[in-house]
């Protein structure tokens, strides 16, 4: 991630919300600051996940609308700190499609295409393993899911790694 400032914005200068190219995601979330939408984007995300409610496909639900407005942004034109929470908040929205993908609609190319932008959007040293995993799953290289889930060792990850390898063995996702 650049630490450039974007042009004629001054470090030193308080973050303002209603300058923000991504003012309307901050106003759907109610949220004031960058670290604020990415907390509140992730509150619905896991809200609709656990409601089994998040669907790619439903232009109404917020995650959508939010996901919608962060990729029509040049991210160029964000403080530093937005561009680090937008690239978050994509990478986590891309994450859950790919699951959505699997399990909601049994979309391969879906499945695959989300899992190419989810491994784009992921920051070095993100500490998410599942991403990779499931992108050699949806590809079909159960060998190579297979010994990156060897190097998984932190829960809960290390378990729904080997959860994912089971149910693609015996049931496969698509």
């Amino acid at each position: 991630m650049s630490s450039e400032v974007p042009q004629g914005q001054d470090p030193t200068v308080p973050f303002e919300l209603e300058k923000s190219p991504a003012r309307e995601a901050y106003l759907l979330l109610g949220a004031k600051t960058p670290l604020e939408l990415s907390n509140l984007y992730s509150e619905e995300d896991q809200r609709l996940m656990l409601s089994q409610s998040w669907d790619y496909g439903n232009p109404e639900l917020i995650v959508n609308k939010v996901k919608e407005i962060l990729e029509s942004i040049d991210p160029g034109a964000l403080t530093e700190d937005e561009r680090e929470w937008r690239q978050e908040i994509l990478w986590f929205w891309y994450h859950h499609a790919i699951s959505c993908a699997i399990w909601k609609y049994k979309d391969k190319d879906a499945a695959q295409k989300y899992a190419t932008k989810a491994l784009e959007g992921q920051s070095s040293g993100h500490p998410n393993q599942i991403t990779r995993l499931l992108d050699h799953l949806v590809n079909g290289r159960l060998e190579e899911a297979e010994r990156w889930a060897e190097r998984i060792r932190e829960e809960p990850e290390k378990s729904t790694a080997t959860s994912l390898i089971k149910e693609y063995n015996e049931e496969g996702f698509f």
